[in-house]
């Protein structure tokens, strides 16, 4: 006895309306003041993984809070320079 495929598939559905989708980028809450540009460094991954964690505790466990740590620390710093 043959096996009907057409039975087997799951149809794919269709994709929402365009009109009722949301436009997540034109109403992004992370706008930038300035323009920003990526920093790479390599550092030992012990360091990356506390500064991870510290950065979770600190700023929550989201997008954008190793950054926020990040600028925290650099305002910090600057702070200190500022003194000496």
């Amino acid at each position: 006895m043959a096996t009907d495929l057409k039975s087997l598939k799951k149809p794919k559905g269709t994709p929402p309306p365009r009109d009722a989708s949301v436009d997540v980028i034109s109403i992004d809450p992370r706008a930038e003041t300035e323009a920003l540009r990526p920093l790479q460094v390599r550092i030992p991954n012990s360091i990356f993984e506390e500064f991870s964690k510290r950065a979770g505790e600190d700023f929550g466990y989201s997008h954008g809070a190793k950054k926020k740590l990040f600028l925290k620390m650099w305002k910090a710093f600057n702070a200190q320079s500022m003194q000496d």
